[in-house]
């Protein structure tokens, strides 16, 4: 689909900004399962989006040119952002000749277990499919995503699935509805592969997951297992732990770290409750948020994009 032009036909053609959102993810639980001949780990990991998003802006140009810019100062809008690559990527792979503008307005902490950047590559990738008219295969596109981050193929569809692999592989699990998160970043950017590197745990082979993917259940028990590189974190980053304990001392169900940190989230029992420890981790000088859970049906829906607030 070509943008609405905003002039008459006797005017000049301007091109209408669509927007999308470009929602977080939590890890409800991520098992470092053993180490792969690559030198990446094998993890079997319960994504789940949540109502925390960034949000693209594109404008489709009729030059082939690729062009980002962010309101983050310390975000890098050439070849090395994620956003920048899964668009010329797609240029590449369909031959479009059409180009795009596009501005990130960045509210998920970086290098904060957030999938910030993973969900913003994901969402160039599906809108500018839109924009341009083109379409890959399912299966392309998904190999697109991969090759741009493990986290990125969750992103193509969202709501809650199961990561196996390099948290690559995507099966799609029953929906778990969250209705009251409180999420709390403490300012510490932690990056991914310092924590794998720090690893320190008895892997078994990578022939372990082959064999739990062989007989996955219909439904993943994340409430009954953990992050194993919680430890890890909180060893090199206390704050991270004292994050966690003060959400459990606020009346967290459960507190768990998102990822490789160092976001934690709390599962909340009502919103009262929620909104309170959010009031209290904010007055502790932390990040913090209030949302929900992001079902598959609701992320499709939304990731449609709006224009002048008109969903298409």
């Amino acid at each position: 689909m070509r943008p609405v032009d905003r002039a008459g036909s006797d005017g000049p053609r301007m091109p209408m900004p669509v927007v999308f959102p470009s929602f977080a993810k939590i890890n409800l639980s991520l098992e470092v399962i053993g180490r792969r001949p690559d030198g990446y780990h094998e993890l079997r990991t319960v994504f789940q989006t949540i109502d925390l998003c960034d949000w693209l802006e594109i404008d489709i140009t009729d030059e082939p040119a690729i062009s980002l810019t962010c309101d983050e100062p310390t975000l890098a809008c050439d070849e090395r952002n994620l956003v920048v690559r899964a668009a010329r990527g797609l240029q590449a792979a369909t031959g479009v000749r059409q180009g795009a503008r596009l501005h990130l307005r960045k509210r998920i902490p970086m290098q904060a277990g957030l999938g910030g950047g993973s969900s913003n590559a994901a969402v160039t990738l599906l809108a500018l499919q839109r924009l341009w008219g083109v379409a890959l295969p399912v299966a392309a596109c998904q190999r697109a995503a991969a090759a741009l981050g493990a986290d990125v193929p969750f992103f193509l569809t969202g709501g809650t699935a199961l990561g196996l692999g390099r948290g690559d592989d995507i099966t799609p699990l029953p929906e778990v509805h969250l209705p009251v998160i409180v999420v709390v970043n403490p300012g510490l950017a932690i990056p991914t592969g310092l924590v794998f590197q720090r690893l320190n745990a008895g892997l078994t082979d990578a022939e372990t997951v082959r064999k739990l993917a062989a007989c996955l259940p219909s439904r993943v028990d994340w409430l009954a297992t953990g992050n194993d590189l919680e430890a890890t974190v909180f060893d090199a980053f206390p704050l991270v732990r004292e994050v966690r304990d003060r959400l459990f001392a606020l009346g967290a169900q459960v507190a768990r770290m998102s990822g490789s940190g160092s976001t934690v989230f709390g599962l909340f029992g009502d919103a009262q409750a929620g909104e309170a420890a959010r009031q209290a981790c904010l007055n502790a000088g932390w990040q913090a948020w209030l949302v929900s859970s992001v079902s598959r049906e609701v992320y499709a829906e939304r990731l449609k994009g709006t224009m002048t607030g008109l969903a298409w």
